[in-house]
């Protein structure tokens, strides 16, 4: 049961990067065609209102992904030259710390969307482009983050007071 529901997870995290980096190659091709629509004949109706909504899912539906393979920017000098069961004491702690403040923004997030969803908060340009759903994707991401973390500090305590000697640091997270 356990396995499956880490799969599950696993699988969600896959999704929401995969989605994140659709969103990117949607950025990328339409401001490609406003970039060349400025050079040919005009830009293209609310590209840049968009471009800023669409920021959005790039930069937070991955975030659960990035945190389940340890790819988010750290920096071990200081705890390099610890032991591994001492480094993942260290990396379990600063899991729950992370589970504290993804945890407020989560909490700052919520009610900023419910908020937005409630005037139904849209940017008017050339074409009014509604705002309100994108910032419930602040949320949803940040919460998944909190759920990965949460993951993460688990497991990282069970390498720290494991009974059997724990996996080099570098070494990929068990399935």
């Amino acid at each position: 049961m356990v396995k499956q529901s880490n799969r599950a997870l696993d699988l969600l995290a896959e999704w929401m990067a995969l989605v994140g980096g659709f969103v990117v190659f949607l950025l990328m091709l339409m401001v490609a065609i406003d970039a060349i629509g400025r050079k040919v004949a005009s830009s293209l109706p609310g590209a840049l209102e968009f471009s800023e909504a669409l920021m959005i899912p790039a930069v937070f539906l991955p975030l659960m992904f990035v945190q389940l393979k340890r790819e988010h920017v750290f920096v071990g000098v200081v705890t390099m030259g610890l032991s591994v069961r001492t480094q993942s004491l260290i990396d379990a702690v600063a899991a729950l710390i992370g589970v504290v403040l993804f945890g407020f923004l989560t909490w700052l997030a919520m009610e900023k969307a419910i908020q937005s969803t409630v005037v139904w908060e849209y940017r008017i340009a050339v074409i009014p482009v509604p705002i309100w759903p994108f910032r419930w994707i602040i949320p949803l991401g940040t919460g998944l983050m909190v759920l990965q973390l949460v993951l993460t500090a688990k497991q990282e305590f069970k390498r720290a007071f494991g009974v059997a000697e724990p996996l080099p640091h570098d070494a990929p997270p068990p399935a």
